[in-house]
């Protein structure tokens, strides 16, 4: 009997003493500075409003000479596609050879509030697509759109493609919005009254975005302090997830008549599938899209079901389309360990391709 009491009240004890270490490395951890995040050096070459244009320093000799734009969302920070060292997809086309540009969209304010939808795409991306052109001297250029910035980068390719996009690929990027998903249902006329709502905050909150995202996964808090817990002992899983966890509550706000905007024409309307949306005056008609097309979307996707993107396969009139259905959901295909084995590399094949055409 007292075998057994020493045994069950040694392993009692070291329980305890690890649950407490646990909980004080978890202290620390929130008493620490944020983790390091967006480390590939870059120059900026251009400026608009809030908006940075930046140019990847190269390592390597640049092996292709169509340069790569990479157009993030605009209600999380850019730096998802380059999060950090090991985890960066501009670091890893940077290091084969690329010539790598970014749109950080900044933090918008208050008096961006009538900043549009339009001016998005005819306005800051054109002209960044121009400041990238006159740089290289190339005559077009790769676009590559992640989730909203993929809704930019179809569209644009759509209105001004046959001048300056020698290819297109969209990432995890939307475009039937009435995929029966929880955030579509959500989004319909009769569930959101989204005039009421700009009309009150002038720009669509960051805070309401980040609850609404939580809402779709109820349990995710739960999930990362579970997470986080079992990474304590791992310093580079602990890193990696810090990192990640950081960027997802790192949301800005969107000016309140883009997001107007996105949310009637798209969620409620439908209108962008039916080459009905007016952009500028004109209508983006997907047929008008040629170039090589490489679209890319991600099993388990809740913010963009796959059926939501796969669809623009068959509306493009693109010769040279490709779907690549990757495993993982929104994010972790992009930066997930998977991603250095899955995504990236079938991306950069795919492009390298198609970079050394004049």
């Amino acid at each position: 009997m007292y075998t057994l009491w020493k045994q069950w009240s040694d392993h009692t004890f070291e329980a305890t003493l690890d649950f407490w270490k646990r909980s004080l490395a978890l202290g620390q951890l929130k008493q620490d500075d944020p983790p390091d995040v967006a480390q590939t050096p870059a120059d900026v070459i251009y400026t608009e409003n809030k908006l940075r244009l930046l140019r990847y320093r190269p390592t390597i000799e640049r092996r292709h000479p169509i340069p790569l734009l990479l157009v993030p969302s605009i209600i999380n920070r850019y730096y998802i596609l380059d999060l950090k060292p090991g985890r960066s997809l501009v670091e890893y086309l940077r290091e084969r050879g690329f010539d790598v540009w970014m749109i950080d969209w900044g933090t918008p304010g208050p008096e961006d509030r009538f900043v549009t939808f339009d001016y998005h795409i005819d306005g800051y991306l054109l002209n960044c697509v121009r400041a990238v052109l006159d740089a290289t001297g190339q005559k077009k250029l790769s676009l590559l759109g992640y989730c909203i910035g993929g809704v930019f980068t179809t569209s644009f390719a759509a209105l001004h493609g046959e001048k300056y996009v020698q290819n297109l690929m969209a990432l995890a990027s939307p475009l039937n919005f009435h995929d029966e998903g929880l955030l579509s249902r959500w989004a319909r006329k009769e569930n959101f009254p989204v005039d009421a709502l700009i009309d009150t905050y002038g720009n669509m909150p960051h805070w309401l975005l980040q609850t609404s995202f939580k809402w779709l996964r109820p349990t995710t808090d739960l999930r990362n302090q579970w997470a986080l817990w079992e990474r304590l002992d791992h310093p580079e899983r602990l890193d990696d997830f810090r990192a990640l966890n950081h960027w997802a509550t790192d949301n800005v706000a969107v000016p309140g008549e883009t997001y107007r905007k996105f949310v009637k024409d798209c969620y409620q309307d439908n209108l962008l599938i039916q080459n009905k949306m007016q952009v500028g005056g004109r209508a983006v008609n997907l047929k008008d899209i040629c170039c090589p097309f490489l679209n890319i979307t991600a099993k388990y996707d809740h913010i963009c079901p796959p059926q939501s993107a796969s669809v623009l396969n068959e509306l493009v009139a693109s010769q040279d389309a490709t779907l690549l259905t990757l495993p993982g959901g929104h994010v972790g295909a992009i930066v997930g360990r998977e991603a250095t084995e899955g995504l990236w590399p079938q991306l950069a094949e795919w492009l390298a391709e198609r970079s050394d055409r004049d």
